[in-house]
């Protein structure tokens, strides 16, 4: 019926109801119980609850919308519009970026996703240096950019969406990266050249440099032992790039998927209280060069 308003009721799901009812007593025993193994508590993350409760809840605001036409209204309730934890909002992002990338970005070329993990002894770093991740997304462009580089004999500049994830299966802490990166790149005339094969192994060796040279230049790792882990016979470090995206449809589906939720994380977050949040509440957090 017009004039109608029909909520959505977000209240009514179980993690609706578990932030409502014990984000008070989380935040009063973080310190005590949950700082030691994750890390300080980050105003983020009160910030984003505070806006996810406050969702769609018409006790916090809403529009009146009339047609200049046929004069029928209706009402349409604010939304948190936060990324990566409130399903609602993060859905809709997710479809208004895949169109955005699909009609703007994606060239219409083949494309790999690929996959790059750093030892669990330099997990630590990441953990209670958050802004790191960005240097860590720059050290796997750098990474991409000098393999393509000698492969080709030439620069290039490739196509290159990053995808920060902090999680694993396990909802332990895990930072790695999901690239969505064209097969090959442009030089300097213009002129796209294909490079359909990639090296995971000697790709995880230049990926393995940077990340080492960025914990090095920022004081956290001697010079010493970031030698001492080259020498390792297994690093850490490690490329996957098996999965191809032959046209802009695979492209796109593939660079969608490190924004799409846990599938265990509902499940995690009402059984184990708020580590899932307070260990990747932004899992998606992007960066982009166009080619």
């Amino acid at each position: 019926m017009p004039g109608i308003y029909r909520p959505r009721h977000p209240e009514r799901t179980a993690l609706y109801r578990v932030l409502f009812h014990n984000f008070d007593r989380f935040l009063t025993e973080y310190e005590s119980r949950f700082e030691k193994e994750y890390g300080h508590f980050r105003p983020v993350v009160k910030e984003v609850v505070e806006r996810y409760l406050d969702c769609a809840n018409p006790r916090s605001g809403f529009a009146r919308i009339r047609c200049p036409d046929c004069h029928s209204e209706r009402l349409l309730t604010f939304s948190c519009k936060t990324r990566g934890f409130c399903p609602s909002c993060h859905a809709k992002r997710r479809e208004e970026w895949g169109q955005w990338m699909r009609e703007t970005l994606l060239l219409d070329v083949p494309h790999r996703q690929v996959v790059l993990t750093i030892p669990k002894t330099l997990r630590i770093f990441f953990k209670y240096r958050r802004r790191l991740l960005g240097e860590l997304s720059r050290a796997a462009v750098k990474a991409l950019s000098v393999y393509l580089e000698a492969l080709a004999g030439e620069p290039l500049i490739p196509g290159i969406i990053v995808a920060v994830q902090t999680f694993g299966d396990r909802i332990n802490f895990h930072p790695h990266l999901h690239l969505l990166v064209t097969e090959g790149g442009i030089d300097r005339a213009g002129v796209f050249h294909r490079l359909p094969h990639l090296d995971d192994s000697r790709l995880a060796e230049i990926f393995a440099h940077e990340v080492l040279r960025l914990l090095v230049g920022k004081g956290l790792l001697s010079p010493e032992w970031a030698e001492r882990i080259l020498t390792w016979r297994h690093t850490g470090f490690n490329v996957h790039s098996r999965v191809r995206a032959r046209t802009k449809t695979e492209a796109e589906r593939g660079a969608r998927k490190p924004m799409t939720p846990h599938p265990q994380a509902p499940a995690h977050v009402f059984m184990n209280s708020f580590r899932f949040m307070a260990l990747s509440l932004f899992p998606g957090t992007l960066a982009s060069l166009r080619a």
